[in-house]
């Protein structure tokens, strides 16, 4: 496929955490308290490990269709998508952003963001992660813990959707 062919709808794949998350939040209604909990945590993380993915394919996919050399793609991987590790706005999505394309054409592409969805993508990364690194970090040793449902959860995936998609959109328009 040439390298201008790629396909803006192959970057960032919905259909399967969407899937998902509508799994676990049907397992967690039918389920008791400690299988509830374990659904709810499960959703959190799978959510993550998408963004994650997600954030991944759009450096890479704007890398493939804008450098030729194999070395620089190489560099790609390994300096910008390998050594980052997680899906904070300003540490992770951002910065491998800016070192793939810089700091102006990032805030060309920022700035076409409405500030309402932009704050929403923003707000939701940083309650993910904030409900991440803990879950990531413990068990569940008791039933008197409280994890938000699945159900909110993709409530919190339908705002980093659609900034993920916006930004995506005005990422693959970029051209070097």
């Amino acid at each position: 496929m040439p390298r201008q062919a790629i396909s803006l709808a192959k970057m960032i794949a919905k259909s399967y955490i969407r899937k998902n998350l509508t799994f676990y939040n049907k397992k967690y209604l039918s389920s008791g308290k400690l299988e509830a909990l374990v659904y709810s945590k499960i959703a959190i993380l799978e959510l993550c490990g998408w963004i994650e993915l997600s954030m991944d394919d759009m450096v890479r996919t704007c890398a493939k269709k804008n450098l030729k050399s194999a070395p620089y793609l190489k560099h790609v991987e390994k300096q910008i998508i390998w050594k980052t590790w997680g899906f904070d706005y300003e540490a992770d999505f951002k910065d491998m952003i800016v070192r793939l394309v810089g700091l102006i054409v990032f805030e060309k592409i920022e700035s076409k963001l409405t500030s309402s969805d932009l704050q929403k993508f923003k707000a939701a990364l940083g309650t993910l992660k904030t409900i991440r690194n803990s879950e990531g970090h413990t068990y569940l040793k008791g039933l008197t813990r409280n994890i938000i449902a699945p159900s909110a959860t993709m409530a919190l995936h339908k705002d980093v959707e659609k900034g993920l998609l916006e930004f995506e959109k005005r990422l693959l328009r970029y051209k070097a």
